[in-house]
């Protein structure tokens, strides 16, 4: 028999990071109506800026948050008025061809300007036991700080002056303006914060991979972005939590039990898992978990 207590527990905590990653991507499509093909770029610079204050000044991940909010935010800026708003009008496509054309060039400037060698760190502050598992704080730190910054963006979306704003423009942009809100400004400022999310996951996630951080590191997580927020529905960011932790169990309980089943990757059989899954709430919820 396995004993599921531990992947359970793992699966929660790594879970809260895959969903925080998501929501930037559920965010800026909710309110922007783009998909950010370059999501992945933005996880990686994520991960080196906890990488590079950690080695350079001893700023463990949980501090760097902040850092990685402010690079991400301010890249956010950059992406929307240098390549979103000016094609925003000519076309989607244009867009999202510029954009992964975007992430191509971040990850080759990481590879000139950081080199293409695989780096890491580890921030050991102590674990204990539970059934047998060792449950790391830093990274349960981590996942617990995923859950503070996905619930305070659902309070500004619901508490804030920005938030009725937001929630204004996605129902009918045109009224938003006629009723006086700045719809270009909460663009501007809505990528920010997706783009801010983003980088701010990457950061968090350095938690869960010691060796692991390269130029190159983003892709698979874009992919994985991509099936969680189909699952949560492609435009609500609480969906995209949800849909995160319930991902993280996919991964972590399917791997001791394809393992004891004989399979010989029960890392990829997991992956396969949760496409199937997708494809099943494709057929039957297309929605997904929760609507925007």
């Amino acid at each position: 028999m396995i004993d599921v207590i531990p992947y359970f527990l793992n699966g929660l905590i790594v879970g809260s990071i895959y969903g925080l990653i998501t929501i930037g991507l559920s965010f800026i499509f909710g309110v922007l109506k783009i998909v950010n093909v370059a999501h992945g770029s933005f996880v990686m610079l994520g991960a080196y800026v906890a990488y590079f204050s950690f080695i350079l000044w001893a700023i463990p991940p949980l501090l760097s948050v902040f850092t990685g909010f402010f690079v991400g935010g301010t890249l956010g800026l950059l992406v929307y008025y240098g390549v979103i708003r000016p094609l925003r009008k000519v076309g989607e496509m244009h867009v999202l061809v510029a954009l992964f054309a975007l992430g191509s060039l971040i990850a080759e400037v990481a590879r000139i300007m950081w080199g293409p060698n695989v780096v890491g760190f580890t921030w050991d502050v102590g674990s204990f036991s539970v059934s047998g598992y060792m449950v790391q704080l830093s990274q349960l730190a981590g996942s617990l700080a995923a859950l503070i910054i996905a619930v305070s963006l659902q309070m500004v979306l619901y508490k804030t002056y920005f938030g009725r704003a937001v929630r204004a423009i996605v129902q009918d942009p045109v009224g938003a303006q006629v009723v006086g809100i700045n719809v270009e400004r909460i663009y501007a400022v809505s990528a920010a914060i997706g783009v801010a999310l983003t980088t701010a996951g990457g950061v968090l996630l350095t938690l869960f991979i010691p060796v692991g951080i390269n130029p190159y590191m983003g892709d698979p997580y874009t992919l994985m972005a991509f099936v969680i927020a189909v699952m949560g529905g492609l435009e609500s960011t609480l969906g995209a939590y949800v849909a995160g932790l319930i991902f993280g169990e996919i991964i972590s309980l399917g791997y001791p039990l394809f393992s004891r089943l004989g399979f010989a990757g029960p890392y990829q059989m997991s992956l396969f898992t949760g496409f199937v899954i997708l494809i099943m709430f494709l057929l039957f919820r297309p929605s997904g978990l929760f609507k925007s």
